[in-house]
């Protein structure tokens, strides 16, 4: 057992190291940090008055045991959040840090997030800001409580007019970093949310809502570089895991997601300043009964940008309602009416998909009457129908102004 443990240990650690070994000048490498040769100091949160009782607002002790670590230890430092139930109001732990790297936040309890929604002043309810060599690690759980405030967020319901509630774990001009092993339990909105990071990775992740929770994506990434998502196993009531705009080189590998709304990308365009997406693979991955499967989605928009360079392959649908979809009318009003989009789908490629589907046409792909999709590739594609026929319906696929290219195994057959 004991070796084992050393083993593990020794694996986070080259793992830390070639993340924050990367350097973005010109592909080469550098050190940004010495590797500590001795043990962390610890700055335990109930040191500082953190009260483990479900019912203290803790996040003064929070905020001061994050201060000392990030600005006044002279070793590499660790804030420890102990075994118990600790309730916090909305908080920064913020940068940039002056002790030296990697700053480490340790869960083993339960933080649980304060229930009135006019308690936060924005969308955010941990916020981790301006952070270079961080790492969020621990066997411990983020409990968003989000029950007591899905009515507030259902869409649907108040036909788009809801205000954002708060995300569960905010990822702000965070670099050269690692999350692992952490569990969020019933976001009030997303569960993760990096915006602005580089050379990120998020593994052994634990992210669970009901299938019924309204915009509790697992993970959206937006405006970041650099992302990977590895060995996680996400079910909530909106996308597992989201690419939002202006991100380059995301990487998602060995993802259980369900119930969910698959992993997209997207949805692209709403917003004037959104920029492209670039490099996107998933591989790996299995989707449980979601909603989708592999999906791009684009509004129509008003500027400009591309969804380019995106690769599904190796996955298995089991009971998935649409397993490969591109839609570039997501938000329309105007049911099936052709889409207009200014944004621009290109090198596409969905290869070895196999599994069940509930839909008969398991293949969507509904481009731009502006902008065709080009370069789509649809390679062994394998997937049983599980549901009933209706009378003159076939299992199918469906493509508007998409230059797809089939080949390999085809189920359903190609368009």
């Amino acid at each position: 057992m004991a070796t084992t443990k050393a083993l593990l240990f020794l694996g986070s650690v080259f793992l830390f190291c070639s993340l924050i070994g990367a350097s973005r000048g010109h592909g080469t490498r550098r050190s940004l940090l010495p590797i500590p040769n001795r043990g962390p100091a610890i700055f335990d949160v109930t040191k500082f008055g953190a009260v483990a009782d479900d019912k203290t607002d803790n996040i003064d002790a929070f905020r001061a045991a994050w201060g000392e670590a990030c600005k006044n230890s002279t070793t590499h430092a660790k804030v420890l959040i102990p075994a118990g139930t600790f309730r916090a109001a909305q908080t920064m732990f913020a940068g940039p840090c002056t002790s030296p790297k990697p700053i480490t936040v340790e869960v083993m309890g339960t933080v649980k997030a304060n229930t009135d929604p006019s308690e936060y002043v924005s969308p955010e309810w941990f916020t981790f800001q301006d952070i270079d060599g961080f790492v969020l690690t621990g066997k411990g759980v983020f409990d968003g409580q989000g029950a007591a405030s899905w009515p507030f967020n259902d869409c649907k319901q108040t036909k788009g007019n809801c205000a954002p509630l708060p995300s569960s774990l905010k990822f702000y001009k965070v670099n050269n970093s690692m999350v692992t092993d952490i569990t969020s339990l019933n976001s009030m909105q997303f569960h993760f949310h990096l915006h602005g990071c580089s050379n990120v990775s998020l593994s052994n992740l634990n992210i669970t809502a009901p299938g019924n929770s309204p915009n509790t994506d697992g993970i959206h990434i937006s405006a970041s570089d650099r992302i990977k998502v590895l060995n996680s196993t996400i079910g909530t009531g909106d996308d597992c895991i989201s690419i939002g705009h202006s991100t380059t080189d995301i990487s998602i590998t060995n993802i259980t997601c369900g119930p969910g709304h698959g992993i997209s990308v997207g949805s692209l365009g709403k917003r004037p300043e959104e920029r492209s997406v670039n490099g996107v693979t998933v591989t790996n991955c299995t989707f449980l009964n979601t909603t989708n499967g592999a999906r791009i989605k684009t509004w129509i928009g008003t500027v400009p940008a591309e969804a380019k360079n995106i690769t599904y392959q190796d996955l298995v649908m089991n009971g998935v309602h649409n397993p490969i979809v591109i839609d570039q009318s997501y938000g329309s009003k105007m049911l099936r009416a052709p889409s207009t989009s200014v944004w621009k789908i290109s090198n596409i490629h969905f290869r070895n998909i196999k599994g069940t589907t509930v839909s008969n046409v398991a293949v969507s792909l509904e481009c731009s009457t502006r902008n065709p999709c080009e370069g789509v590739e649809i390679t062994d594609v394998d997937l049983t129908y599980a549901g009933r026929l209706l009378i003159n319906t076939t299992f199918a696929s469906s493509c508007f102004n998409a230059k797809a290219i089939f080949g390999g195994i085809l189920n359903p057959p190609p368009c």
